[in-house]
């Protein structure tokens, strides 16, 4: 069973490592078909549930950036809550 907190950790476990922080972004449909490939029915709702929750806490910045086939989602973490990411993963 997947927990909220598996979920988040490893939202920004995988934006850390990439170093998407601030003005540096990652497209949002990459992150979330890695995370939820293997997801079933059940599951895949706890995560868009807890993916929600943290754009709505303001961790990850989510913008619409152009490409070369139209406009995408992009996410990035906030630089100012670096802290609570921290504490978060801890």
């Amino acid at each position: 069973m997947i927990t909220v907190n598996k979920i988040v950790k490893a939202v920004l476990m995988y934006l850390l490592s990439k170093r998407c922080i601030g003005g540096k972004h990652t497209p949002e449909n990459k992150l979330l078909v890695s995370k939820t490939k293997w997801l079933n029915k059940h599951d895949k709702k706890i995560f868009d549930r807890a993916y929600k929750q943290i754009i709505f806490e303001k961790i990850i910045i989510r913008t619409k950036k152009r490409t070369g086939k139209g406009y995408d989602w992009h996410i990035s973490l906030n630089p100012r809550k670096l802290k609570d990411m921290h504490n978060m993963i801890e």
